[in-house]
């Protein structure tokens, strides 16, 4: 009897429960970007129904009111005068509505904060999204009306892969963001109208790295100026580059320097091409601080004049062909190598029409309609021997990939410093891979 009277109980308070809640509906859901694809997000039925679950949970957790329907649908607008104000419901019900717009970060400071174009703590901007939410009742009456300004900045990355220059927040952090901003609009004792969000850049999707990394441990490398220092197997691996020197060809007199036959060979020949040019040796010193070890890069070059009026005071720098490059350690040559620059691969894809946190392959996300490839080009490709070991680097902007007797070992994220490493053969000697990330990131591809 007691047993039946308390369900009974449960079961009034919690039909009491439901009739106190307010029935709201959904109105207006517009949503507009004036500087990438972003909005195109809205067009995933997951990140619309995450969404749609999150504004439920707020509004009926700050407002007491019960969202009526399970999935919100954005119109994704082309010129911001298309916004609507409000609802035109008749309905009984109160009205949810809210607009979504991303602005560049250039154009939202200088139509509405000028003054502050200049502070320091502005110039990491990427992008504003204005969030607005409106409530209303019977159509026209307006209940609530709150707006938020979310300014985008970016943070370090942590995946792999070629970066968007127009889309600064992947599917699961836009996701992430929508909550937090509904969450902050809803909440009345919330009065932020402003807030910063530290981003993780996406990266387009391919068919060469997010595949293969996926499931792979992802090592954290610390750089910091000239020094890179990282962790394996319970040791920590700290490396250094010294700043880049040069020494002058001397080709003629009692002072000239004395060369191999083939590069002196190649040196005659370019001398012919361009008799304005100067030959050097650019050097670079190196050391792996934790086995005391020093090396030396010396690559063979050609400096010329630069035509081009904008950029005239930088000299054109080039590698000279040939296996003429190589890597010392201490007097012993280690490696040699060619150099050639702008290498096309037609087998490496890059699809900027998908996103991805460049960690995990399942958060590849489209955000267009076009289903274009690119083709990965190089901007520099070694080709050598090291400890008689046939190698190969592909230097990209924002990576590198390392081949070791045809097979790729090492791939490292990073522009002008490594960031984050994937060693896809653990069996490869430590030493040889700091060797490796040496001559990967020396300075003269930078």
């Amino acid at each position: 009897m007691q047993k039946t009277f308390f369900t009974f109980c449960m079961f009034f308070l919690s039909m009491a429960f439901t009739h106190a809640q307010t029935i709201i509906q959904a109105g207006n859901f517009q949503s507009i970007s004036l500087h990438g694809p972003l909005m195109y997000y809205w067009n995933n039925p997951t990140i619309a129904f995450q969404f749609t679950q999150d504004l439920q949970q707020q509004l009926l957790t700050k407002k007491g009111y019960s969202l009526d329907g399970n999935n919100i649908s954005f119109s994704i607008l082309k010129n911001i005068k298309e916004f609507s104000a409000a609802s035109n419901s008749s309905t009984t019900f109160p009205v949810i509505n809210m607009k979504l717009a991303e602005y560049p970060a250039s154009l939202y400071l200088q139509q509405f904060y000028p003054d502050q174009l200049n502070d320091s703590s502005q110039q990491g901007i990427q992008s504003v999204i204005l969030v607005e939410i409106s409530i209303q009742q019977n159509g026209n009456a307006e209940l609530f009306s709150r707006s938020l300004e979310v300014f985008i900045k970016k943070s370090n990355a942590i995946g792999f892969g070629v970066p968007f220059n127009n889309l600064h927040l992947s599917a699961k952090g836009f996701s992430e963001l929508m909550k937090k901003s509904v969450e902050i609009i809803l909440d009345s004792n919330n009065l932020n109208e402003q807030i910063e969000l530290k981003a993780s850049p996406p990266s387009m999707g391919d068919n060469f790295i997010i595949g293969a990394i996926t499931n792979m441990p992802k090592i954290a490398i610390e750089s910091k100026g000239l020094f890179s220092k990282y962790a394996l197997n319970g040791k920590t691996e700290l490396i250094r580059w010294d700043e880049q020197r040069y020494l002058e060809i001397i080709l003629r007199g009692k002072n000239k320097t004395v060369l191999q036959p083939a590069l002196n060979s190649i040196i005659v020949e370019k001398e012919k091409e361009n008799p304005q040019a100067v030959f050097v040796f650019l050097l670079q010193e190196a050391r792996n601080i934790v086995l005391n070890r020093n090396y030396q890069l010396v690559i063979p070059a050609r400096i010329s004049g630069n035509n081009n009026s904008r950029i005239s005071n930088m000299p054109i720098v080039e590698p000279l062909e040939g296996n003429n490059n190589f890597m010392l350690q201490e007097k012993d040559t280690i490696a040699y190598f060619s150099i050639e620059t702008d290498q096309l691969d037609s087998t490496k894809k890059i699809y900027p029409y998908l996103s991805s946190n460049g960690i995990d392959s399942n958060s590849l996300t489209r955000i267009n309609d076009f289903s274009n490839a690119i083709n990965f080009t190089s901007l520099y490709y070694l080709k050598g021997k090291i400890r008689n070991q046939a190698f190969s680097i592909e230097v990209g902007e924002f990576f590198r990939i390392i081949y070791l007797n045809n097979e790729r070992i090492v791939l490292l994220s990073g522009m002008q410093q490594p960031e984050r490493m994937v060693i896809f053969n653990p069996n490869i000697s430590i030493e040889l891979i700091n060797e490796l990330i040496l001559l990967s990131y020396n300075r003269f591809f930078q």
